[in-house]
């Protein structure tokens, strides 16, 4: 973080005009000041406020609700930080780094990835935050394949449209 101005300054003196994407994991603070440095900022759902701890516990709908209200609120100011610099948003799903919640209620499924995407594009939505793209990365193509099927009729439902990153 604290380079990313230098990097900025050496770029626009050399008159590279390419790009930035911060790829950030397990760091909300961290997420929230490269915004006005980067272009695009790259968030992991599975840990951008989840910490794995590999526990097993059954959540009823109301502990399932409290932890997304707790990933809302850590998401509404980085919202408001990218909004404010015209930033976008890409969500990626990592297939080996789903959340201990997802996990204990999707297992390590292409189904789990969909909802793990879902949970954040809804509070997205809810925030009218659209400049977003979502990308889910497995080193099993079928999971991928099938993660991407399912991602777009989720979004369809919803009547979301938005683009998918292949990777």
């Amino acid at each position: 973080l604290e380079a990313l101005p230098e990097i900025r300054r050496r770029m626009a003196a050399e008159g590279i005009r390419v790009p930035l994407v911060a790829d950030i994991h397990f760091n909300p603070k961290l997420a929230l000041g490269c915004v006005p440095h980067v272009e695009k900022v790259r968030i992991n759902p599975g840990n951008f406020v989840d910490q794995k701890r590999f526990a097993v516990r059954e959540y009823t709908d109301t502990q399932y609700a409290e932890e997304l209200a707790r990933v809302e609120q850590a998401l509404v100011p980085l919202i408001a930080e990218l909004r404010r610099h015209g930033r976008s948003l890409r969500i990626g799903v990592n297939h080996g780094s789903l959340s201990d919640r997802v996990m204990n209620r999707y297992r390590d499924t292409p189904l789990g990835m969909v909802e793990c995407a879902m949970e954040y594009l809804r509070i997205l939505a809810r925030h009218g935050f659209h400049e977003t793209i979502v990308s889910m990365k497995s080193s099993n193509p079928l999971v991928v394949i099938q993660a991407y099927r399912l991602l777009a009729l989720a979004m369809e439902r919803e009547g979301m449209d938005y683009p998918l990153h292949l990777g």
